[in-house]
């Protein structure tokens, strides 16, 4: 499995993408980790790191999640 370097964002980042709050991705991981998508992010250090691939299938998830 290859990743991209420019597929790669931080958890504000990518909250932002999914058109939340900066924290939204933290509290997600912080409270139920069993929501985020497997092998598709990676705590480094302080932050949290999340590819293309985990953005959208959380997106699907919050998505399906309203209808």
């Amino acid at each position: 499995m290859t990743i991209k370097l420019n597929e790669l964002y931080t958890a504000k980042e990518a909250s932002l993408m999914l058109g939340k709050g900066p924290g939204y991705i933290k509290v997600i991981h912080h409270k139920t980790p069993e929501k985020m998508p497997r092998r598709q992010y990676r705590k480094i250090g302080r932050e949290l790191i999340v590819t293309k691939k985990g953005i959208e299938q959380l997106h699907r998830n919050i998505k399906g999640r309203s209808e």
